[in-house]
């Protein structure tokens, strides 16, 4: 499985040119989002010094590719061509797999509030009743005297 954060730089080390049956190749890498289906292509340089025994690729989310958080599958396909973006023109699938690109750390801001709560306390005689109405009104009971507010 080949991992990365958004935001992050890293190697991915792979065993590609086994698989070739072409020579000087370039390969296309065909991301596809498992949820939204997306897709995204690209094609990554081989910086390996040691290519018959593995092949190294530097990845930069946000600059080699940009893409949504999530799991992707992963299909590399050996091309002559060093520009075509199209998998179908490709000359061979070498390689399929799982990719998950992870959101990482959140930058959050914290906010201190200060709270201005005032109570107030209301004496009132023992005989003052007060009902929520239907209407939304109170019927305020104060000695017998029915006042609705």
């Amino acid at each position: 499985m080949l991992l990365i954060t958004k935001g992050e730089s890293k190697f991915w080390y792979l065993t590609l040119t086994e698989k070739v049956s072409i020579s000087n190749p370039n390969f296309l890498f065909n991301l596809t989002n498992r949820v939204t289906e997306v897709e995204t292509n690209v094609i990554l340089t081989d910086i390996s010094a040691y290519t018959e025994r593995y092949n190294k690729f530097a990845v930069v989310e946000g600059t080699t590719f940009t893409a949504d958080a999530g799991e992707y599958e992963y299909k590399i396909y050996a091309q002559t061509s060093n520009v075509n973006l199209n998998p179908l023109l490709a000359n061979e699938l070498v390689e399929e797999g799982i990719f998950k690109l992870m959101l990482g750390t959140i930058a959050t801001t914290e906010y201190q509030v200060d709270l201005n709560e005032k109570i107030y306390e209301v004496e009132s005689p023992e005989s003052v009743f007060q009902i929520l109405l239907e209407n939304g009104d109170f019927l305020l009971l104060e000695n017998n005297d029915k006042i609705i507010i």
